[in-house]
């Protein structure tokens, strides 16, 4: 009987230390929340718009969301995701002045979800204390590297800026159901978006974890902004599509004062086709954002035990 209780203390440290370092508490859940930015037809710095370097930074707009997260191991977890992005953009912020004496403008409030995979590239972290949940104090960094796939879901609006004779208010207008390029039908309100990105995350102790990351968002429309090909002919538009899609006017070429403005009729339909947009280039958008994540304790009661009994070790 002496014997076998001897060997109870070195069961359960084995117990112990063997779950302490399988058992990883997968499961976490947070926020986010950040800064989000576009490249297409509207606005931009160059021409044609061709890198990351084309973002706008006085466009930026908030983006927010939650996720929960699965790690499968030390070096991959899945994560499922809810978020708000909000895109916007004028020709009046753009360097180029054909762009500017376009004169157009969108925004874009969109919800993205769906599910990305996170590929671990280092971490820095105690090894006594792999759960980082019950003993407060032991922190972590790791960085990572992220790619997954989004549905989307997107409603273009924009405001008519020029209206001297207050024919229209002074209100964002839906653009899809207006068909503003003539299309024959609405181009889609649900698009996929394929996300590429890095982070950086802190462990801060009581399973709470701090990150940032960014990323960016290839997508397969052209329409985000609303533009893609050429301007419609303004017979088969109605009178808010006609106003809303060609914007260009002598008083806004005139405060431009570059002859590579053009003019009005350069910015307008004309039989032989004038490109409103860039049909070969997609829509992008990206964010930078602050994570906060929350560990779920997924432990039971025996396991609390055996890691408190370790952790005294």
């Amino acid at each position: 009987m002496r014997l076998s209780m001897r060997f109870v203390p070195v069961v359960i440290l084995f117990l112990s230390g063997s779950i302490g370092l399988a058992q990883h508490t997968p499961l976490s859940t947070g926020f986010v929340i950040g800064g989000s930015n576009y490249l297409g037809e509207i606005g931009g710095k160059f021409e044609p718009r061709a890198s990351l370097l084309d973002a706008n930074i006085i466009t930026t707009s908030p983006t927010i969301g939650g996720f929960l997260r699965y790690a499968a191991n030390d070096r991959v977890r899945i994560s499922g995701e809810v978020n708000y992005v909000h895109i916007r953009q004028a020709d009046h912020n753009a360097d180029d002045p054909a762009r500017q004496a376009r004169n157009l403008n969108f925004r874009n409030r969109m919800v993205e979800f769906g599910f990305r995979t996170d590929f671990m590239v280092f971490r820095i972290a105690d090894r006594s204390t792999n759960r980082n949940f019950s003993v407060p104090g032991k922190l972590f960094i790791r960085g990572f590297v992220f790619t997954g796939a989004y549905g989307v879901l997107h409603n273009p609006q924009a405001q008519i800026t020029y209206d001297p004779d207050n024919e229209w208010e002074n209100r964002w207008y839906d653009l899809r159901p207006l068909r503003t390029e003539g299309q024959v039908e609405e181009y889609a309100s649900l698009i996929a978006a394929i996300p590429l990105g890095f982070g950086i995350e802190f462990g801060l102790g009581y399973g709470w974890v701090l990150g940032f990351e960014g990323s960016w968002r290839s997508t397969f429309t052209d329409y985000l902004d609303d533009i893609s090909g050429m301007y419609a002919n303004p017979d088969f538009l109605s009178p808010l599509a006609e106003a809303i899609s060609s914007q260009s006017n002598e008083a806004v070429i005139a405060t431009i004062n570059n002859p590579a403005s053009g003019n009005v009729q350069n910015h307008q339909y004309h039989e032989g086709g004038t490109y409103r947009g860039n049909p070969d280039t997609n829509d992008s958008y990206g964010t930078l954002q602050i994570t906060v994540a929350r560990i779920i304790d997924t432990r039971s009661s025996f396991e609390r035990a055996l890691d408190h009994i370790s952790s005294r070790r």
